[in-house]
């Protein structure tokens, strides 16, 4: 027997005033002037003499029997032990019974208050643990905002140090240093996790955070991812349906737009479990843009999850999703503001087509004829056909679509010729290149049409490719010849330039002689005239040699009359 039942059995037998009260059909059997003591309520009901209002009074209440032990102690004076799992409730029931410092001193309601404000609120671990195990209990206390205390000191912990909301997945991040100030919030931060929150807690929890501004997006999109994996993803199969679409569709809304914050794997399994789940279609629309914008970023492995049904197989109604999604990312271009450069767009587009191509290449490998889980003819070529129009104008080859066909008819080998046609239709023989060509033409699984078609284009290229080296040689002879013509005239104009210095050299050389020349015999003919011209004309002979001549002539007149 327990302190409080002896106790109880002792006043009984003095009084004849007994309370009976069922807490979750445990009986207690409680004095009441002790009860009314502390209990404002109580007083009130036995003022009134309504005692069968008495023996429900916590009907209205989510009252567990352990709880309610813990107050019936307190009232007989016993010291209550509280914790973070059972304040939220303690002020629940002192609350509705009226256990205030109005009605008695050093009451209930201030004690459990003052623990929470001191104990609790101050520490992240507590604050988290007393907001999930007061669940039901904080319904009752709404008009005192009890609700709005915890979401505050939470968010208040987590702009300090958003690791407590759970690691960022972000790559090379740098690692989050908290304010020095505030280390009384990192020694606990990976001890409790707000993803163990009640929906009803969680999305306004995490709505708060992103309208705070204080919190990086990565670590509230890590915080829903792992909500979303824990609620839904791991969840037990035999779990309420309800649940775990109310989940999705709030993670839906949880998401943020940005683009490469969310990893395409976590985008392509929400969105086939908001299918799988019947989610309302602006879920399923809002999961499917965020999948499509980011379609260039994701792997063949996350589009499986896409074709997969229950039964991890593939069906035609499952391609038709990947159709859509693919569509969609082609439509976001048109709708979007902000123009992108050019290459930037182009590169997307080619990674999208690779990715079909890489996909379709998976999924002819996983399939088996003898397998439950075979991708279907049917599902095989309209996955090709929408592969095919996707490389359109942005793939050179389709060596791609080939080798995927290949492996399909490796693993299908009882197809009949016909579906062996089906399933080649696709192919375009004229874009495959030389090697594939060659390949092609070797391939004994492939249709005997096919074949034909494939050596047609591989003549074709050879003559294309002799045909271009024999254009190539005659231009590059062309071009020798245009090259010996240019340099002859250039030999050419440069014999006549240097012909032409030469002449005007000559003709300058005759000139400067002529001139010479013309100079010296007038100025013979001037000493001739004068009977001057003798060899040695220096200056200081002159005299001589212009009078002699004058002197001779005078000897000879001079012997001449002599001889007279």
């Amino acid at each position: 027997m327990s302190d409080l039942e002896r106790t109880n059995t002792n006043e009984n037998r003095n009084s004849k005033s007994e309370l009976h009260i069922n807490v979750k059909d445990v009986p207690f059997h409680l004095s009441k002037e002790t009860i009314a003591k502390r209990s404002a309520v109580v007083s009130s009901l036995l003022e009134r003499n309504k005692i069968d209002e008495l023996q429900g009074i916590l009907r209205d209440i989510e009252a567990d029997p352990e709880t309610f032990k813990l107050v019936a102690k307190f009232c007989y004076g016993y010291k209550v032990k509280f914790t973070s799992d059972n304040i939220v409730s303690v002020l629940c029931i002192a609350c509705y019974l009226g256990m205030n410092e109005e009605h008695s001193t050093d009451n209930l309601l201030g004690k459990a208050s003052s623990f929470l404000e001191t104990r609790v609120l101050p520490c992240w671990n507590e604050t988290v643990n007393a907001l999930r195990s007061g669940d039901k209990s904080l319904e009752k206390l709404a008009d005192f905002k009890l609700v709005d205390l915890f979401f505050d000191s939470l968010i208040e912990k987590a702009s300090y140090d958003p690791r407590l909301l759970g690691e960022s997945n972000k790559n090379n991040r740098e690692e989050y240093r908290p304010n020095p100030r505030r280390r009384l919030f990192d020694n606990d931060w990976k001890s409790e996790d707000v993803i163990t929150l009640p929906l009803r807690f969680y999305e306004p929890l995490m709505i708060r955070a992103m309208e705070s501004r204080s919190i990086p997006a990565e670590y509230i999109v890590t915080s829903v991812c792992s909500y979303a994996k824990k609620w839904v993803f791991d969840a037990e199969e035999d779990s309420v349906s309800c649940k775990k679409r109310e989940v999705v569709e709030a993670v839906e809304r949880l998401l943020p737009h940005q683009r490469g914050i969310i990893s395409c794997e976590f985008l392509f399994k929400t969105l086939k479990h908001s299918i799988w789940l019947e989610a309302s279609s602006e879920c399923r629309n809002g999961l499917g843009v965020r999948v499509s914008k980011q379609l260039d970023t994701a792997k063949p492995t996350d589009l499986k999850i896409l074709t997969q049904g229950h039964g991890e197989s593939y069906s035609f109604e499952d391609i038709q999703l990947v159709r859509a999604v693919v569509t969609s990312f082609y439509s976001n271009y048109t709708n979007e503001e902000e123009e992108e450069d050019g290459e930037e767009e182009v590169s997307r587009f080619f990674k999208v087509a690779k990715l079909l191509e890489e996909f379709l290449l998976l999924a002819a490998s996983e399939s088996s004829s003898s397998s439950s889980s075979s991708l279907k003819l049917e599902a095989f070529v309209a996955l090709a056909e929408i592969t095919v129009a996707i490389s359109l104008g942005v793939l050179r080859y389709s060596d791609g679509i080939y080798r995927a066909i290949d492996v399909f008819l490796e693993r299908h080998g009882d197809l009949t010729e016909s579906e062996k046609m089906e399933a080649c239709k696709v192919l375009d023989c004229k874009k495959l290149s030389r090697q594939g060509c060659d390949e092609a033409v070797k391939n004994q699984r492939l249709p005997l049409r096919i074949v034909v078609q494939v050596l047609s284009v591989s003549q074709r290229q050879i003559r294309d490719t002799v045909a271009k080296e024999i254009k190539g040689a005659e231009d590059k002879v062309a071009e020798e010849e245009i090259r010996i013509w240019s340099d002859e005239d250039e030999m050419e104009k440069m014999s006549e330039k240097l012909l032409g210095v030469e002449i005007e050299d000559h003709h300058q050389c005759v000139v400067h002689r002529w001139k010479k020349t013309k100079k010296v015999s007038v100025w013979r003919q001037v000493k001739r005239k004068f009977g001057c011209l003798t060899i040695n004309s220096s200056s200081s002979t002159s005299a001589d040699a212009c009078t002699c001549d004058v002197k001779k002539k005078n000897k000879k007149k001079k012997i001449h009359h002599h001889y007279k």
